[in-house]
């Protein structure tokens, strides 16, 4: 979803957005079929879409983002940004009907509106999701941009950042990588600077690190040496602290692993 509004074409997303507005007024949702006709459906759902959707995406956006939701499922972050997002959406909804039919709203149920604003804004993400995918598989492969510098004083000059950070965004090159983990076909990379969801395998993105110390943690995770703390036992698990606070599992399968990671880390 992060890359769906940070780096999707503007006709990837202007195709969304009429799809979204041409269903709701094909379908007319809450009665809109009804009480209004086409053109007016055409003008109801275009105010709708556009106010009520840039509402919802950015609270989607800021739970993808929040620190406080990082161990959640990406399908469960957004359904929560939805959630918080419907609230002022389903006021404004409240308003726009009573430009346009307010008659509509004498047997109004806000909690039964909410829930079904709640639906579409996770509908229409599903359709954005489902397009850049499409654009994606059509487009051809980039070549690999030159790998930027980790400082721009002349001493630093000829060290380079691995290749993974061509992926990140200019706001998180400047940081230091300190895990990342597999979410569903994503792999979010959590830095100094911030956290970016890419689409890649986590196999992919910890080859692109070019040998940066490190060491998976689990089938899905990996940690970065330099802000790996300690390793320690919660009842029948093991886990890894990093440097900012998270933990990651640890499966016994790379205990080993780990654990030669950190007293590396101690001699060094």
């Amino acid at each position: 979803m992060r890359e769906i509004v940070q780096k999707t074409p503007h006709d990837e997303r202007l195709l969304v957005f009429g799809l979204a507005i041409f269903m709701c007024v094909f379908l007319g949702p809450f009665d809109t079929d009804v009480d209004l006709d086409v053109w007016q459906r055409l003008a109801f759902w275009t105010v709708a879409v556009t106010i009520v959707g840039i509402v919802i995406e950015h609270c989607m956006i800021a739970i993808l983002y929040s620190r406080w939701c990082a161990r959640f499922h990406i399908a469960i972050k957004l359904l929560i940004g939805a959630m918080i997002g419907a609230v002022p959406g389903t006021s404004f909804m409240i308003a726009i009907n009573t430009m346009f039919r307010p008659e509509h709203l004498e047997n109004l149920n806000f909690p039964l509106l909410w829930m079904n604003v709640t639906v579409m804004a996770l509908l229409i993400a599903g359709l954005d999701c489902l397009v850049t995918l499409q654009f994606r598989r059509g487009a051809p492969v980039e070549e690999e941009q030159p790998t930027p510098e980790i400082n721009p004083e002349p001493e630093l000059a000829n060290i380079s950042l691995p290749r993974l950070f061509t992926r990140l965004p200019d706001r998180l090159r400047e940081g230091q990588i300190i895990s990342m983990s597999m979410q569903d076909h994503y792999v979010e990379i959590t830095t100094t600077q911030g956290s970016e969801m890419l689409l890649m395998r986590l196999s992919d993105a910890i080859d692109l690190l070019d040998g940066m110390p490190g060491a998976q943690t689990h089938r899905s995770h990996w940690a970065a040496s330099t802000h790996s703390k300690e390793l320690s036992k919660a009842g029948r698990r093991h886990e890894l602290t990093l440097s900012d606070g998270r933990t990651l599992p640890v499966s016994n399968s790379f205990k080993p692993t780990v654990n030669d990671m950190l007293k590396a880390k101690e001699q060094a």
